[in-house]
């Protein structure tokens, strides 16, 4: 949803502008079966330019979700700035579970991150629900977490991501190559919390508050797309959890180009609650009721 939030806000800035800021909140659950309205609102225009939109369903005119995202020109290069940034070499710092591995050698990330829906996987050979748009790999961290301190929030958890398919170019539309990262940005982000707190399966809800992403590069930084190669380039987002108390936890991560700049930031807000003995969690967010969607889903699909 924040993806197509910024593809309808972009038509309102002037060509060249470019994201650099967004956050969305995550008000009420939408409904699958039913068309998403996007009203766009014009916050400010200049060099940095406000965009805002409230998202509603045909059924219900209550906002499901809003979001404020800004746009901005491009530094002129004449222009004195400060250019201090983070570099990380992900191979030597994660060398103990990166090893000679290249970003697609790693296992396709699952639909959901949790202990029931690998089990669930296993059930049906091996289904992983793909995510449309991005190849997203995920490093097996179990060597790397086993040496941090048991209440997991030293943990980290490492996705590799790049496009399926094809892209404009960065210099015919910038912006939806940015968005190709917001769109990497929040999946399974909660499961992180839940998995690096030992939490399991033993959830009653949990779902994105809000969330936000700060892209520091310029769209050649971020272009998803080799300019020499012209193959799909391989990003990779490091997260951890800042830990969960009253009801919410944090999902931090810092993304990274695959020449080790710090291309973004991200910080979520999630509802995270814990079942009580012999309690279903509430339909739609808890395992019970993911699992009866899954086999519905695959019902469906074995009739086709």
């Amino acid at each position: 949803m924040g993806m197509i939030t910024v593809v309808d806000m972009v038509k309102t800035v002037p060509k060249g502008m470019i994201l650099h800021n967004v956050t969305g909140w995550f008000l009420l659950p939408g409904k699958a079966n039913e068309r998403f309205v996007y009203n766009v609102r014009i916050i400010r225009s200049g060099g940095y330019s406000t965009r805002g939109v409230d998202v509603v369903q045909e059924s219900d005119p209550g906002v499901c979700f809003t979001s404020i995202c800004s746009f901005k020109k491009p530094e002129k290069k004449s222009t004195p700035s400060m250019d201090v940034r983070q570099q990380l070499d992900l191979r030597s710092e994660f060398s103990v579970v990166l090893e000679s591995k290249q970003p697609h050698e790693h296992e396709e990330m699952p639909g959901v991150d949790a202990p029931w829906y690998w089990e669930f996987s296993k059930r049906n050979g091996g289904y992983t629900d793909p995510f449309p748009g991005l190849y997203l790999q995920k490093a097996d961290m179990e060597s790397y977490n086993v040496s941090k301190p048991s209440n997991g929030l030293d943990h980290r958890n490492l996705k590799y991501y790049s496009i399926r398919g094809g892209m404009p170019s960065v210099d015919d539309d910038p912006n939806m190559h940015l968005c190709a990262h917001l769109y990497a940005s929040d999946r399974n982000s909660l499961f992180v919390i839940s998995n690096h707190l030992g939490i399991g399966n033993d959830y009653s809800q949990m779902g994105s508050l809000s969330h936000t992403v700060i892209l520091h590069g310029t769209a050649e930084e971020l272009d998803m797309i080799d300019r020499e190669t012209g193959k799909a380039r391989w990003f990779c987002q490091e997260a951890w959890t800042g830990g969960a108390r009253q009801g919410r936890g944090t999902h931090q991560s810092r993304m990274w180009g695959d020449d080790g700049l710090h291309i973004a930031t991200s910080l979520q807000d999630g509802m995270v609650r814990l079942r009580t003995e012999g309690q279903e969690g509430k339909p739609g967010f808890s395992p019970e009721a993911m699992i009866r969607q899954l086999e519905s889903r695959t019902k469906v699909k074995e009739k086709l």
